[in-house]
């Protein structure tokens, strides 16, 4: 029989300070040490072992260092002394109850007893200390599979051809061999090859009306950022000038720089309209070659284009702003 002593304080403030410590020291007792039991495989009994902490004891840890102490001070509002003399007389108790009837158990940690030579010895319980971040965790079987034997016979040649490409060997017509042709693959490559064009035709825009390529696919970071559902009203409320290269008293050759590119027009209408709101005159909505821009700023040289940009690098919507080439 063994006997459960009247330490509830004790291995109770033991455990609890175990979930946030490695180490336990009770004065005149020993330390109480946690170690991590990695996850690992059991071949014999077919099972998957969950990681868990289990504890060991060392009877040459005897030296206070106050964290059991402190616990104490905290639960029941002692002093340093108080607390001390508390733990004292239950490690007395401990002794006496191992005098007395060899073995002791302290809840949700281990048993303790004395061996033959007097000395202390700990066996902590199977299943662990109190450990959280692996509560729930459990074994499942697992068993190693066993590799399949071979059949010696051979395999039997298929009656229907085997069609693993577009052309290959048909054998139906009395084991004749014959080349055939998979319609079914050719159709899939053919599909395959309209959306390769279609792929093409979006990455790599027809030239432009005036027989210039587009000088620069770019998106900024406008690109898609409002829903052109979510702005039905932004047509009676902003007014884009589509042909900024034939405005008054502005020439049809000039350098501007590009707030976003390859938008709805919705979006485009509505991101000039936010520009001009925060002071930006001259954002307007551009209908270039192959895409609608948004667009700040005539400037007569490429030169002027990048002071601009620079000077308006810190503002937000600028940072990813480029410089384009309009009317050449």
């Amino acid at each position: 029989m063994v006997n459960f002593a009247n330490v509830t304080k004790l291995d109770r403030h033991i455990e609890i300070l175990l979930l946030e410590n490695d180490c336990v020291i009770v004065p005149g007792l020993g330390g109480f040490v946690a170690h991590h039991v990695d996850a690992r495989y059991d071949e014999q009994d077919g099972l998957f072992l969950p990681p868990y902490r289990t504890l060991g004891f060392n009877p040459q840890l005897t030296m206070n260092d106050s964290l059991l102490v402190q616990s104490y001070i905290a639960a029941y509002d002692l002093s340093y002394p108080e607390a001390l003399q508390q733990i004292e007389n239950e490690v007395d108790e401990i002794y006496h109850t191992l005098e007395n009837e060899g073995a002791l158990e302290l809840n949700d940690l281990g048993r303790l007893s004395t061996n033959a030579e007097k000395k202390l010895e700990f066996e902590p319980f199977e299943s662990g200390i109190l450990t959280p971040p692996y509560y729930g965790l459990s074994s499942f079987d697992f068993p190693l599979l066993k590799p399949k034997i071979q059949s010696p016979a051979q395999p039997a040649m298929p009656s229907h051809p085997v069609r693993h490409g577009m052309v290959y060997i048909d054998t139906a017509n009395g084991g004749e061999r014959r080349i055939s042709i998979s319609m079914r693959v050719l159709r899939d490559m053919a599909v395959a090859a309209v959306l390769l064009i279609a792929v093409l035709l979006i990455a790599f825009p027809t030239p432009n009306r005036n027989g210039l390529p587009e000088q620069q696919i770019k998106s900024g970071m406008f690109y898609n950022i409002f829903d052109s559902s979510d702005t039905p009203n932004v047509s009676a409320q902003f007014k884009p000038m589509r042909d900024v290269g034939r405005a008054a008293n502005v020439s049809a050759h000039y350098w501007a720089i590009v707030m976003a590119s390859h938008v709805t027009e919705n979006n485009a209408k509505l991101y000039a309209s936010q520009l001009q709101d925060r002071g930006f005159k001259e954002a307007r909505v551009y209908e270039g070659s192959g895409s609608i821009k948004v667009l700040y700023g005539h400037f007569p040289s490429q030169e002027e284009a990048y002071a601009q940009l620079k000077s308006l690098n810190g503002s937000a919507g600028f940072k990813d702003a480029w410089i384009i080439e309009i009317g050449k």
